[in-house]
């Protein structure tokens, strides 16, 4: 285990868990829609984005809800100097329930204890103002305007940071 909370446990994604991310993947189409122009993924798809993090020296964690057992979300995020946060998602089912605030705030203390000076997140601004508006509240600052590439689909950016 990564890190946990009251509720969450947070731990690499094993082999086993290929299924439930895909679910908490499935589960987010206005994402899919948004980032990659699809209403879904499969298998072969996430095996290949697992992989390529891993190759990218990224962890990918699985969510873990203590109570149910029940994997409701994904983080994927470097430990540097400057870590960068790629993706902190939930299944919709766990959305507006204080799980997003809640492992947020430990991976930062996580982050700390492990040599972080800034957390960098790259927001897709296009996409929802509810994601942009989380990260403002967690005092993340816009820094730049990018145009990411994501699967191919050109998407526009805010890089965000947070000095820790």
């Amino acid at each position: 285990m990564i890190i946990e909370t009251k509720n969450l446990k947070i731990s690499i994604v094993e082999d086993n868990d290929i299924l439930n991310i895909l679910q908490v993947y499935n589960s987010n189409t206005e994402f899919l829609e948004a980032h990659m122009g699809k209403q879904n993924v499969d298998v072969m798809w996430l095996e290949e984005e697992i992989k390529s993090m891993k190759e990218s020296d990224f962890y990918s964690c699985k969510i873990v809800h203590k109570k149910t057992k029940k994997i409701i979300g994904i983080l994927d995020f470097t430990l540097k100097e400057e870590c960068y946060l790629s993706l902190l998602m939930l299944h919709s089912e766990s959305k507006n329930k204080g799980y997003g605030k809640e492992i947020y705030s430990r991976f930062e203390g996580y982050a700390k204890d492990n040599a972080c000076k800034t957390i960098r997140i790259d927001v897709v601004t296009n996409y929802n103002d509810n994601v942009l508006n989380f990260w403002k509240m967690n005092n993340f600052k816009i820094i730049d305007n990018i145009e990411l590439n994501w699967t191919g689909k050109i998407l526009p950016a805010a890089v965000m940071k947070k000095y820790l």
